[in-house]
Parts: structure tokens; sequence; C-alpha cells
């Protein structure tokens, strides 16, 4: 999937043209892709190798396609709760961005399950009109420019199921 995004990335100007890149190419796995254009534009893909592309007009995707298949994945990654609660939270149109950045730093989005396979690394916050983006984390933001990436390394260190969950209000 790298692969197939960076060629999306580097010969598609709009979210129409990568959404017929995305339908076209085979995929090992399934994937969910949702992208954005300058525009404003946005299109979530539903990819499988088993099954033709699907394309919806959605600004979001989480650890499902459509309906659910298998449930206990579902239920791990809390797919649907996270579905439900980004459909929610988009309808405020009144909040500013930081608030909303603010709530992937927070359960249902924000996930310390690490030593099961399924933590928060990172959120990633695309700035189409500035060029930019910033990468955060509840306590660091690392911001890049597209026009003029620095290469660095960031230490993030991840907490334990037990600290986390002892840092969750009730």
């Amino acid at each position: 999937m790298p692969l197939i995004l960076r060629y999306v990335l580097e010969f598609c100007e709009t979210v129409e043209e990568a959404a017929s890149a995305l339908t076209r190419v085979p995929t090992h796995m399934a994937y969910n892709v949702t992208a954005v254009d300058r525009s404003g534009d946005f299109r979530t893909l539903y990819l499988s190798p088993d099954r033709p592309a699907v394309v919806r007009h959605a600004p979001l995707a989480t650890n499902h396609q459509g309906r659910v298949e298998w449930h206990r994945h579902a239920v791990f990654t809390r797919s649907l709760e996270r579905e439900r609660y980004l459909q929610m939270r988009l309808t405020r149109k009144d909040d500013r961005v930081e608030a909303l950045i603010a709530d992937f730093h927070k359960p249902p989005l924000y996930s310390t399950d690490y030593e099961d396979g399924f933590g928060t690394l990172y959120t990633a916050v695309y700035y189409i009109a500035r060029g930019s983006a910033a990468f955060s984390w509840p306590n660091a933001v690392w911001t890049q420019s597209f026009a003029s990436f620095r290469e660095e390394t960031r230490r993030v260190q991840f907490p334990s199921r037990v600290a986390a969950k002892a840092r969750v209000p009730t």
C-alpha cells in the first residue's frame, strides 16, 4: 500500500483522479483510504483483494468496510463506536479545529492497548491550504511543511496499559 499511495500522491492532482487510480490497482489485503484535495473534495475508498473497490463520499474511516464482517475484530478495535463518535463529532461545525484534534487524544478515538497491538501511534492533521501536516501526541506536536520537509527523528514513549488505564477518568 505505501507504493500505491506514493503513486497516487505523485501522479494524481484531484480526489477524483486518486479514486480512479485506487479503484484500478489491486491490493493484497483490505485497506481504507481517505483522500482530500486542495479544493476540499474528499472520498473514502474501501479497497480489498476479493471484491471491487467501494468509493464513498465520506470524510472518515475506521476498521471496517461498510458492514462488519469480523465481529470480534470490530469489538476489539471499537470500530463501530469510533465511527459513530466521528460521525457525531463532525456534525459540530461550531467547534475550533483544536477541540477536534484534542478529541483524537481521548477515548474512544485514542487507544492505549499497545500490548495487544492496537494503540494509537500518532494523530496526523493535514492543513491542505497551508501545505503542512502536524503529527501529534497528547503532549507533543511535530509540524512539517509539504514544500520543505525537514528530516528529523522523534522519540515517543507510549504508556503501558496499566498506567494508561489509571489516568482515564471514570
